[in-house]
């Protein structure tokens, strides 16, 4: 188990108290670990629920380890995400480090019934994105989330899943071998959380979190497929917008001719429509800047994203 004294401070609190109140309030209250820890002092009884945990913690084997944001193995977090966007604290199992460069990471999303032409077009990106060393991030959700999950490891590819579960309930359960293999195939799953939601709307807030981190820790968002608002499924426009909002590259999956009147790739029409997200297409001329292919995806760097010494 891999926990920093800080990390298990601030998740003793957590479980503990009431003081941290949501993630916009401890980024805007506690600037410093110092100023955190100096916090912690007028807390009763709060060094014996650190030590209860950090006794708790050493019969856990569904996690390798907790980092916070004050840690020098926390990922790099865009200074374009708003504090109530920014994590504080990540429960992980597998290979931390590809967090490290998230110049590498391509978020590849979308809904959890794509078809089987879907499927084969989704397939060919993820594998161009793996022969070019990138790292493919996703949700672990039926579908094309597991699609691509699967499809970077078949390919030898490093893959990381965000859960918006605690690790030790994967979510879906019948992606829990998936999870495992994930692991065991040197890649990552994260989480913000480590216990159950205690409500039907914090189940359902979680997703909408967990599509936040997927656009916060990749460089490029693809969607490959997904209804739009009341037609179904589209829990994708969250990872999409937040893109956006970050100033990270959101692409969509879209052939005019054969998904122009699709309803399972209005989101993907509507974002192309609003000029929200960019075509991924093959090939294209110099001219044409609305478009982007899969090379200029790997070959592109956010400088925002190597700037991991300004951000705390």
């Amino acid at each position: 188990m891999k926990i920093s004294p800080i990390a298990l401070k601030i998740w003793a609190v957590q479980q503990a108290t009431n003081q941290i109140k949501s993630r916009a309030s401890f980024h805007n209250t506690w600037k410093t670990a110092d100023a955190f820890l100096a916090m912690m002092d007028d807390i009763p009884h709060i060094d014996e629920a650190v030590h209860s945990l950090s006794v708790a913690v050493d019969d856990i084997d569904w996690m390798d380890g907790a980092v916070c944001c004050f840690d020098t193995e926390f990922p790099v977090v865009n200074v374009n995400a708003p504090n109530g966007d920014r994590p504080y604290l990540l429960f992980y199992k597998g290979d931390l480090s590809l967090l490290n460069d998230l110049n590498r990471n391509v978020a590849v999303i979308g809904y959890t019934t794509p078809t089987d032409e879907q499927i084969a077009r989704e397939s060919k990106i993820v594998e161009q994105l793996v022969y070019h060393n990138q790292h493919i991030v996703s949700g672990l959700a039926k579908g094309c989330d597991g699609i691509a999950h699967m499809v970077c490891m078949d390919c030898g590819g490093k893959t990381i899943a965000i859960l918006p579960s605690p690790l030790n309930s994967i979510f879906p359960a019948a992606h829990r071998d998936m999870a495992q293999r994930i692991v065991e195939t040197g890649g990552l799953i994260i989480t913000e959380y480590c216990d159950e939601p205690h409500s039907r709307h914090e189940a359902i807030n979680r997703f909408v979190e967990r599509d936040r981190l997927q656009a916060l820790f990749a460089k490029a968002v693809i969607l490959i497929a997904s209804y739009e608002g009341r037609d179904g499924d589209s829990g994708s426009r969250h990872a999409m917008a937040k893109a956006n909002k970050y100033g990270h590259m959101a692409c969509v999956m879209y052939n005019a001719a054969t998904d122009g009147t699709a309803r399972d790739m209005k989101l993907n029409r509507s974002l192309l429509e609003s000029q929200q997200a960019r075509q991924l297409v093959a090939a294209k001329s110099k001219s044409d800047t609305s478009a982007v292919t899969l090379e200029e995806i790997v070959q592109f760097i956010n400088p925002m994203l190597e700037m991991a010494d300004t951000l705390f």
